[in-house]
């Protein structure tokens, strides 16, 4: 275990473990939740010491901590940190403050589609006036209903789909992140697993509205949806998709023919295809009905391969290949104990069962020979002289060579259609720029929501649970935007393309910096003593543009 500076020698029984509390309530309410919560959801009478926002906030702050032997419960949670809490926050903070009651409360406020919305401009316009950040795309990523779950220890799941499994959390999800900084921008629910073809408009027209460009560039998984696409060109904006199919029927004549064919191919075309450094473009026609309108345009499609996932995938491919053929042999060897196929259909069907759990269909010729044999049974006893007749199966396996080669050729592919021009956007960097990396609500999968399954029994704590969790996605985007900015700044990092000095640069590291900050309290709240900082912890400081003096405790 690396430390920041030497463990402490002498324990306090005292002693609480402040961590990176203070520098997560402090980043909060620089990016101004709190303030922006209490304007818009109301505080009830009875709520006690915190507001509806600092309720929140202290909420996001036991979810985000990256402190050791944290309680899952935060009432548990609360009680172990009560001066920390009461010296950042400034009020005497309760584990009644953060019962499930008021933390209902939370979550169905930020449930309120008008106050969401409101909520969300109001961040959105902070940010982008406290902080200079290029957006170079936005990310549209769509989570699909019952996706999320908590599971029996309160702790936040995402994963595939599963509709069996119980206390899923069902409405669907639209995220808009900016690019290349992760930072969400605006996030919508959907009860339904689809997204609402009606509300692409007002979407598309939200995002407008908050980031006022003339012209916007969208990438991501949603754009798969040919609706949202179409309504992206009908307002004059860009798009880059990346399609979850390798390949679409229409492109296989084109990858079945290249490399090896492709001058005489493209110039059969007569320029509609061109040949690029990795890959095949061509144009496809493409249409959607937006708002009883119907939007056309010609879409551009990019077939693109990448020899080393090809070599990877054929490796795989071949391993498939040996083992269904091993598998095949097996089923007519005759062995004690072992149970044969005794007819065509029997053998038939067993084999077309193991092509398609190594899913190798057409790539094996397979010869079915039954050999029927008459044979003299004698007389016995009151049994008359007879024919028996007897059946045997044999199965001969071979490779279709050209199959195999083609299906080789079929992979490592990926194709996007976007609607950018060739001058614009060239072919060959188009794929990096649909695959940039996105972290979303994955990074929050296992952190401890304070709930149990069963206490999220309605749609409406479902909504307000997701946005919490957007809340909390904002917080740990615009930590790490801001160090990189100032890493950018100091000229370490290059740029915000820099993906493996980017990597190291997450808000999980910086946190974890702060894992042996402790306070002492002093004698009848008078004074408060607090471990020194390292000069890693300082830095870290720098980098996030706060002081040092919020871990300077106060009584």
């Amino acid at each position: 275990m690396l430390y920041a500076h030497e463990p402490t020698k002498v324990l306090n029984p005292a002693a609480e473990r402040s961590d990176d509390l203070p520098l997560l309530i402090a980043h909060m309410r620089r990016i101004d939740i709190p303030q922006t919560l209490d304007r818009h959801i109301p505080t009830r009478a009875y709520w006690g010491n915190l507001s509806a926002g600092w309720t929140a906030v202290v909420w996001l702050t036991h979810l985000l901590s990256c402190s050791d032997h944290k309680p899952k419960a935060i009432q548990q949670w609360v009680l172990a940190h009560a001066e920390t809490l009461r010296w950042c926050t400034g009020n005497d903070v309760t584990s009644a403050d953060v019962d499930i009651d008021r933390l209902y409360d939370v979550l169905i406020g930020l449930s309120d589609d008008r106050r969401w919305r409101a909520i969300e401009t109001d961040l959105n316009r902070h940010m982008l006036r406290a902080w200079t950040l290029t957006v170079e795309q936005v990310h549209l990523r769509f989570y699909e209903g019952r996706s999320w779950h908590i599971s029996p220890n309160g702790s936040f799941q995402i994963s595939k789909a599963h509709p069996w499994r119980a206390r899923t959390l069902r409405p669907s999800i639209l995220l808009a992140t900016l690019d290349p900084w992760n930072v969400p921008l605006m996030t919508w629910s959907f009860p339904d697993t689809r997204i609402p073809v009606a509300s692409f408009t007002d979407m598309l027209e939200q995002i407008a509205q908050t980031l006022l460009q003339p012209q916007y560039r969208f990438v991501g998984d949603a754009l798969t949806s040919i609706e949202l696409r179409g309504a992206i060109h009908m307002r004059n904006d860009e798009y880059l998709c990346l399609f979850p199919d390798a390949l679409s029927d229409h492109a296989l004549p084109f990858v079945d023919r290249f490399p090896a064919d492709v001058s005489s191919f493209f110039s059969e075309h007569n320029g509609h295809h061109f040949s690029i450094a990795s890959g095949i473009e061509w144009t496809a026609p493409a249409s959607a009905d937006i708002d009883g309108t119907t939007i056309a345009w010609n879409e551009r499609r990019i077939a693109v391969r990448s020899p080393v996932q090809a070599r990877l995938l054929e490796k795989a491919l071949r391993t498939r290949l040996a083992r269904a053929e091993a598998a095949l042999l097996t089923l007519v060897q005759r062995k004690r104990g072992k149970r044969r196929p005794r007819s065509l259909d029997d053998l038939r069907e067993a084999a077309h069962a193991i092509l398609d759990s190594y899913q190798v269909h057409g790539l094996l010729h397979l010869d079915f020979v039954e050999q029927i044999e008459e044979r003299v049974v004698r007389r016995y006893r009151g049994r008359p002289t007879g024919v028996r007749i007897e059946r045997d199966v044999h199965l001969t396996v071979s490779t279709d060579i050209d199959a195999l080669a083609q299906a080789i050729q079929r992979l490592g592919w990926q194709m996007l259609g976007s609607n950018i021009p060739p001058s614009d956007l060239p072919a060959d960097r188009a794929l990096a720029i649909a695959t940039l990396p996105v972290s979303g609500f994955e990074r929050l999968h296992g952190w401890p929501l304070s709930l149990t399954p069963h206490e999220v029994h309605t749609s409406e704590l479902e909504v307000g649970l997701v946005r919490l969790l957007a809340l909390g996605l904002r917080t740990l985007a615009l930590l790490e935007a801001i160090a990189r900015l100032q890493l950018v700044k100091e000229g370490l990092l290059p740029s915000m393309d820099d993906e493996r000095t980017a990597s190291r640069t997450t808000s999980e590291r910086l946190l974890d910096a702060f894992r042996d900050i402790l306070l002492f309290p002093g004698v009848n709240r008078r004074s408060h003593g607090v471990t020194p900082l390292s000069p890693l912890q300082q830095r870290v400081l720098h980098l996030l543009a706060l002081s040092p003096e919020i871990y300077q405790a106060t009584g």
